[in-house]
């Protein structure tokens, strides 16, 4: 049985054209012919039997190597992601290009493209109140909490990319958090069209230019969020179409008409029918002013922003007598919410009023140094109740200003900046000490903490840590993320 296993073993590893082992163990019968054949004491060199073992097995073994195909030599190529030598059954590919894109290999045959970003704002707020009980226009008390939390207080969703050519572009933003009502929610989404070689035409939902710091975005504040200024004069978000644009090399511009000042989470039943008007124009005379307050980029030549802006809108009673949501945005100097029953006068609730604000800003970068300015002006006007009477005027002012220096290049940068707001119904402001680190030198990555001392805010937002009537030490540590 051995030596059967080894002969097997020999048929199998020896090569096509060798001389085949029987040959070599029983020669042909014909060698033997003279031989004397001794039947007693000697034996055949193999058995019949065996003899016809092994060529059967060799027989089978021929016939098995026929039914192998034989290997082909196909020549590689190369796979060129925009040339006619990618798989015919690939239409697009991946690729992380801030943030991850499906990009098609041929544009002009398949006009698709598909960006993702991820944005998360980690932070935790405290805040102590340590003022007096307060009260508001109407008379009735203001609830002041403390805080100690953890948030996600803005985490996004974006999609972004065209469809169909690739100067129909598109842009998602899908909003999710944990310090306001709606945990996950549309908050931007429109389309776009080029307008010439500067300009941009688009419709859906978006931001009115309002002022400097509202419209840049939240990723790029100078500290943790916006200041108590902003929150408190800002529009918000609303849908309509508007225009971003140059007028010349210089000259920047946001034209904007959409429903209202904040009309965000309304329906159409919920809508008055007065239109918003907003425009904002910017000059940078010394070059690419860039995004954001900081100067991460680190200019070696100062650069400087230019600007202003200028909104509009009329608020009317919805349901006959009774407050349009949209204008409980608006609040007093004091904090007041205008249409609060009595803010404005005993058994008189607001239901119209007109609406106005003018913003001016100046902003500077330079070596790592970093200066922001902006004044806001509010007037509201023509104030009628819902008996009618017409309601006294209210104007009001404020503004922040801020510094920035970078310690150590693109990376660790202290920062200082105050704000207030001031009005016939009362005034507040804010004092901010802080830092930010930029771990990988880029804005991506950012950890932020500051402490605020802010005295009797007439601003109110949960994201933004801001109270009511809130005197005290507010303190933020944070981490932002965008891939």
């Amino acid at each position: 049985m051995l030596g059967v296993g080894l002969l097997t073993l020999a048929l199998i590893a020896r090569p096509a054209n060798a001389v085949p082992p029987v040959a070599l163990l029983n020669p042909p019968l014909e060698d033997f012919a003279d031989a004397t054949v001794d039947d007693g004491d000697s034996d055949s060199f193999l058995e019949p039997s065996l003899e016809q073992r092994v060529n059967s097995l060799e027989a089978e073994l021929e016939l098995l190597r026929g039914r192998v195909p034989r290997p082909q030599i196909v020549p590689a190529r190369d796979c060129d992601q925009f040339g006619s030598t990618a798989l015919p059954d690939l239409t697009h590919y991946v690729l992380y290009d801030q943030g991850w894109k499906i990009r098609p290999y041929q544009p002009k045959q398949h006009p698709f493209e598909l960006g993702f970003q991820l944005h998360n704002q980690f932070r935790y707020t405290g805040f102590w109140h340590n003022g007096d009980e307060a009260f508001n226009s109407a008379g009735d008390p203001i609830p002041v909490l403390d805080r100690s939390t953890f948030d996600i207080n803005r985490g996004r969703l974006v999609f972004f990319g065209y469809a169909f050519h690739p100067e129909l572009q598109y842009y998602v933003n899908i909003d999710y958090g944990t310090v306001s009502g709606d945990s996950i929610m549309p908050l931007l989404a429109w389309a776009s069209l080029p307008l010439g070689d500067a300009t941009r035409f688009k419709i859906g939902m978006g931001k009115v230019p309002g002022n400097w710091e509202w419209q840049q975005t939240s990723r790029y504040t100078l500290g943790a969020d916006r200041t108590m200024a902003t929150t408190f004069f800002r529009p918000s978000i609303t849908t309509g179409m508007w225009v971003d644009g140059k007028l010349t090399r210089d000259v920047h511009y946001t034209a904007f008409l959409g429903n209202g000042l904040n009309t965000l989470t309304l329906r159409a039943g919920e809508l008055d029918k007065d239109f918003l008007y907003s425009l904002m124009t910017w000059w940078e005379p010394w070059g690419e002013f860039g995004a954001g307050f900081s100067d991460i980029d680190f200019h070696d030549a100062p650069v400087i922003r230019i600007g202003h802006a200028l909104t509009k809108t009329s608020v009317d009673a919805i349901n006959d007598l009774s407050p349009g949501p949209e204008s409980t945005v608006v609040r007093l100097s004091d904090g007041t919410r205008l249409t609060t029953p009595g803010a404005l006068g005993m058994g008189e609730t607001v239901n119209a009023f007109q609406w106005w604000l003018y913003a001016a800003h100046l902003g500077l970068k330079y070596r790592g140094f970093s200066l922001g300015v902006e004044y806001n002006l509010r007037w509201i006007r023509k104030i009628t109740s819902q008996t009618g009477s017409r309601l006294t005027s209210q104007f009001d002012h404020g503004g922040f200003l801020q510094l920035g220096c970078f310690v150590v290049p693109k990376q660790l940068e202290l920062f200082g900046r105050t704000s207030f707001v001031t009005g016939a119904q009362g005034s507040g402001d804010e004092y901010s000490l802080g830092g930010n680190w930029y771990p990988f030198e880029v804005r991506n990555v950012r950890a932020t903490a500051d402490v605020t001392w802010v005295q009797d805010s007439p601003a109110q937002q949960s994201r933004t840590g801001y109270v009511v009537a809130g005197h005290g030490p507010l303190f933020r540590l944070q981490l932002w993320t965008i891939y």
